[in-house]
């Protein structure tokens, strides 16, 4: 059987060759009808657009960079999630790198994309102030989406209300007996100083001194053997604990059970992120949706936008409602 041609598809639909090609390629001069009407009879027809002929005549790339900090985090996962859904559905490659251990390569790879064969990048995780810089400072023109603010750059920002979501944990917590609760902050975090700041914000109105509910901790990289030791100590004296991100909640959770304490039926435990970890371990983690999959597709619109010069205003933030999830581990409050 022959290949199905752009000339197929005119004929079948009694459309002139230019208005096909200009349908496929989402020229904003032709009707939403006759597109539809395109892509009817090139489902019909099994036709394949050729990426090259349709980058030829559009003189666009039809693929996006991702860049993220670590794939294996609920925030960078779900973004990539979101983005790849709408990709899909606009024909667009999606081209991941991973920050990781090795920062260097994987912005040289990032460097090679963009002056060869991306429309645009996206920023799926909040990075550190100077390696989001060294990305904006080589865009060559292209649109930059990003999950966070990158100071001194402007591009458009989708990025979850991180204070919304130390609200939502305050406002659960604090159920229960509210003197008694422990606010447990985790260091290096570029977002944990807004969810705090949520979270104190709920304290104050509810006529709690946040500060001494607060106890800081430092980072698992630090290798440091009693790290914990300072939640210990007080864990005869609190009936609910909120952890800065998930991986802590878990810790927290095992470090309960230890002192003879079960999260969800002694000690109220809730967590931030959504991690995977959270849905599988017993009890179970109540925690906060970033809402990151629908930054991802947010984030994609706005570049597609972008690159097609539909939009042509200046760089706009975006925040995305957080969602809190019960489960087990904050039994216990009701």
């Amino acid at each position: 059987m022959s290949k199905i041609t752009i000339e197929d598809i005119s004929k079948h639909t009694g459309l002139s060759r230019g208005t096909v090609s200009r349908a496929l390629n989402d020229r904003p001069d032709i009707s939403q009808q006759t597109k539809e009407r395109v892509l009817d009879a090139c489902r019909q027809l099994n036709y394949v657009p050729s990426h090259a002929a349709r980058s030829l005549a559009t003189g666009r790339r039809y693929a996006v960079a991702v860049l993220v900090d670590d794939l294996r985090a609920g925030l960078a996962g779900g973004f990539l999630r979101g983005v790849i859904v709408r990709a899909r559905s606009e024909r667009y490659a999606v081209h991941v790198s991973e920050l990781g251990h090795e920062p260097e390569s994987a912005l040289e790879h990032l460097r090679t994309l963009v002056n060869e064969r991306v429309d645009g990048v996206l920023i799926g995780t909040p990075l550190r102030a100077d390696l989001a810089q060294r990305i904006a400072a080589q865009m060559n023109e292209r649109p930059l989406v990003a999950a966070g603010r990158i100071p001194g750059a402007a591009c458009d920002v989708v990025s979850p209300d991180y204070m919304e979501v130390g609200r939502l944990v305050a406002r659960h917590i604090l159920r229960g007996d509210s003197r008694r609760v422990l606010y447990v902050d985790q260091a290096g975090s570029p977002t944990a100083a807004l969810r705090r700041a949520g979270f104190q914000e709920v304290c104050r109105a509810s006529g709690i001194e946040p500060a001494a509910l607060t106890v800081e901790v430092p980072p698992r990289e630090s290798g440091a053997t009693n790290r914990l030791d300072a939640v210990a100590s007080r864990l005869g004296e609190v009936t609910a604990i909120a952890a800065s991100d998930d991986c802590l909640a878990v810790e927290l959770m095992m470090l309960c059970a230890w002192h003879g304490r079960m999260a969800g039926r002694d000690i109220a435990v809730i967590g931030q992120g959504n991690e995977s970890c959270g849905a599988w371990i017993t009890p179970s983690l109540t925690t906060v949706d970033y809402g990151a999959e629908e930054i991802g597709q947010r984030a994609m619109d706005i570049a597609l936008q972008r690159v097609t010069k539909a939009r042509q205003d200046a760089p706009q933030e975006i925040l995305v409602a957080p969602a809190l999830v019960v489960r087990e581990s904050t039994r216990s409050l009701t």
